[in-house]
């Protein structure tokens, strides 16, 4: 008999670290691709990418959302709960602006932007594992996996500049 204690993670909690995971893996894929442009231009294509991302997901979540709700409590929730998928973006733009403004190269500044957006992806995703209640194992491996994906993720920024 297993004694550990059962972790439940209640459904609004595990849709919002989907939603940092998601939103992380955007901002990264984003900021990727934008290596020969300017700073003002990189801030509003990340910003601008997510939110647009984050306004399908609400859409598609809406829409798919089995509750007996009125529409527009169903619509209030998602958007709520998926609010995640655009405050992570924050950090690795403040990061790159940060970085550019000392001096640092806006490519390499840019590397540094998809390595914050991936720790975030790689913490958020242990996380959740460890409070979906994983064992020690399933929690390495969550770790290693969302690890190897930011590694992937940094290594095809490396390639395309």
């Amino acid at each position: 008999m297993d004694d550990r204690p059962s972790r439940t993670l209640g459904h609004d909690a595990a849709e919002r670290i989907s939603a940092g995971c998601y939103g992380a893996l955007v901002s990264a894929s984003t900021l990727i691709g934008l290596g020969t442009t300017d700073l003002a231009l990189v801030i509003a294509v990340v910003a601008l990418t997510n939110v647009v991302y984050f306004a399908t997901h609400v859409f598609a979540y809406s829409l798919g959302d089995t509750s007996t709700d009125r529409p527009s409590r169903i619509f209030l929730h998602h958007l709520r709960v998926s609010a995640p998928m655009v405050s992570v973006t924050f950090l690795p733009l403040l990061v790159v602006v940060v970085l550019v403004a000392f001096g640092v190269s806006l490519p390499t500044a840019l590397l540094w932007g998809v390595g914050v957006a991936m720790a975030y992806l790689v913490v958020v995703a242990t996380a959740g594992a460890r409070l979906r209640g994983y064992s020690a194992l399933g929690v390495v491996l969550t770790a290693a996996g969302a690890a190897i994906v930011s590694a992937l993720l940094v290594s095809a920024k490396l390639m395309l500049h």
